[in-house]
């Protein structure tokens, strides 16, 4: 009775018998150039290779500034100071657009400063002397009446904030008051024990 064989000696024999043979044409570069007729039997990479010049200068770069993190910021974004220019501590500067200016609905008088400012320019096209000094006048009267307005906002405020410290001021004299009142009553208390002790005497 011939031996037993085993589980991988079976298996080499069976891996042995599918064998093939690969022709180095089609597997080596060198190979494949020396063929004139099929150029093209392995297909060429795509990748780009750099020249050893390149290498050596973007070694040289990463060795001096380190490597990118492939983000990019402009001066804007980074927000440098201008040279010879003088910061304010404290002070922050305004970023955005400039004059800007939001106007209520209910607000008629710089409504109509507006609509006459803005239609200056196009009704000097054809306007008698007479009209463009009533249109001027109208335009001061308005601007006049817009500083008055102000000056009272300015006025209100002011009262508002010396009602308020008076308030303040008030209620702190009031306290002091009171705080006085209290001790004073501590005191007096604390005396009138002290006058009704009787005193002993022995004879």
């Amino acid at each position: 009775m011939a031996p037993r064989q085993s589980k991988t000696a079976k298996r080499s024999a069976g891996q042995n018998k599918t064998r093939t043979v690969d022709s180095e044409v089609t597997s080596d570069s060198l190979a494949r150039n020396l063929l004139s007729d099929k150029p093209k039997l392995t297909p060429k990479s795509t990748k780009r290779t750099l020249s050893k010049e390149k290498v050596k200068k973007q070694q040289a770069k990463l060795r001096l500034y380190g490597a990118k993190n492939g983000k990019e910021y402009n001066e804007k974004q980074l927000d440098i100071p201008t040279l010879n220019k003088a910061i304010i501590p404290g002070v922050k500067v305004k970023s955005g657009k400039k004059g800007k200016k939001f106007v209520d609905d209910k607000d008629s008088l710089t409504l109509n400063l507006l609509v006459k400012s803005i239609n200056d320019k196009y009704d000097q096209v054809n306007e008698s002397k007479l009209e463009k000094s009533r249109r001027l006048e109208e335009i001061r009267e308005l601007r006049r009446k817009e500083m008055d307005r102000k000056e009272e906002a300015k006025k209100s405020k002011l009262e508002d904030k010396k009602n308020e410290i008076r308030s303040k001021a008030s209620v702190a004299r009031s306290n002091r008051r009171k705080n006085a009142k209290s001790r004073q009553d501590d005191e007096e208390a604390s005396e009138e024990p002290k006058k009704k002790k009787k005193s002993v005497s022995f004879a």
